[in-house]
């Protein structure tokens, strides 16, 4: 039989031996997600569809599988194209250097086609991906916004509690939140004589509430201006003074502290005066409260006579340098002067009783100067009202 001859038996065989091997091929095309039948071949020639076709080969390139499918004409015409066939292989030169070009065409043509069946699926997974990690972002700020509201809100209602439970009237930049103990081997020594005058609404009426914005009191403005006070020749000199923003850390006694406390008391100013001789001390108390109520509430704490509230005074401020109020007898008179309460507490520094001279009365009656600060404050808040 002649070359020519055997062409269409040749095509027939080859073309069946095309189709026997699909099957495989078929497998690995479901395993990349395609769900359409695909026969692949991988001889088969995509040059021509994806535009690799080679030079000076424009008919070569020509499906035989297409041939084979056609009709009647194009099947008789397979005997020239096997001649053309049986030409290559004369011609093996020529068909090395264009089959390796044949070769990678068709590899690349099936790798883009098995890659093409994802379709738009590679975007849509990043696409996915990136709302998800929006999605997560978004749910942790969230997180933090609403962490950052409940801190706020719980500081907020702290501030409201403490200036619901922290006493009415004024402001209240300092004061003492619990009782301060007083010094171990303290002196619980208390007067033989307590008198107590109530607030005079037409003395200090106009500053019965602690203003608010009101400036705390100050060593200097307190006892700057009376740095010495006087009655009848009788002279007392300041020894010591002083201004703090705890109220308790002045007293003994827990009932007296706590009214204190409950008071708004915010600060306290206490000086300690001699006469020249050193016969005679006075210590001057004045207690910073919200009004005159609350200044009546913690008078009453402070009698010694009073059995409804417990033990406790004042915490005598004298030392080794100034002698007086360890023990023995002593007198004080408190006085209610708007907002504010005054203690003038005095003795002989021996703690002998006054016998019947005048002199212990003429040091109450000085120790009452000491305390022009609140006159003046009595002043401004009239110039004010006017």
């Amino acid at each position: 039989m002649s070359r020519a001859e055997s062409g269409p038996g040749r095509r027939g065989r080859r073309g069946g031996s095309r189709r026997a091997d699909t099957g495989p091929i078929r497998d690995r095309a479901d395993d990349y997600g395609h769900d359409e039948e695909y026969d692949y071949d991988p001889e088969e020639d995509f040059s021509a569809e994806y535009g690799h076709t080679a030079a000076g080969d424009e008919g070569a390139g020509e499906n035989p599988d297409t041939a084979q499918d056609g009709d009647d004409e194009r099947a008789g015409s397979g005997r020239g194209r096997g001649r053309r066939r049986g030409s290559r292989r004369a011609a093996p030169a020529k068909d090395a250097r264009q089959g390796g070009v044949k070769r990678v065409s068709a590899f690349s043509a099936s790798a883009i086609k098995k890659v093409s069946v994802l379709g738009d699926r590679p975007n849509q997974i990043v696409y996915t991906l990136a709302e998800q990690s929006k999605r997560k972002r978004g749910t942790a700020v969230l997180g933090v916004l609403i962490g950052a509201f409940a801190l706020s809100l719980v500081a907020l209602l702290g501030l409201l509690s403490y200036q619901l439970f922290t006493g009415a009237g004024g402001t209240t930049s300092g004061g003492d939140t619990s009782v301060v103990a007083p010094p171990e081997g303290h002196s619980t020594i208390t007067p033989q004589l307590y008198l107590s005058n109530a607030n005079r609404d037409d003395v200090f009426g106009p500053i019965n509430e602690r203003p608010e914005g009101l400036e705390p009191m100050t060593q200097e403005a307190v006892f700057d201006p009376v740095q010495e006070v006087e009655l009848d020749g009788m002279k007392l000199e300041l020894r010591d003074g002083a201004v703090t923003d705890s109220c308790t850390s002045l007293v003994w006694g827990d009932d007296l502290g706590q009214s204190l406390i409950d008071a708004g008391c915010v600060n306290a100013a206490s000086g300690v005066y001699t006469d020249a001789d050193e016969e005679y001390v006075a210590q001057v108390t004045l207690f910073d409260l919200s009004d005159a109520e609350a200044a009546t509430e913690v008078e009453a704490a402070l009698d010694p006579n009073n059995v409804e509230s417990g033990a406790g005074f004042l915490l005598s401020r004298t030392n080794d340098e100034i002698p007086g109020l360890q023990d023995g007898y002593s007198e004080a008179t408190a006085q209610v002067m708007g907002h504010y309460l005054a203690v003038f507490w005095v003795a002989r520094t021996d703690g002998s009783p006054p016998g019947d001279d005048t002199d212990l009365a003429k040091v109450t009656v000085a120790s009452m100067n000491a305390f022009p600060y609140v006159y003046n404050e009595v002043i401004a808040a009239q110039a004010e009202q006017e």
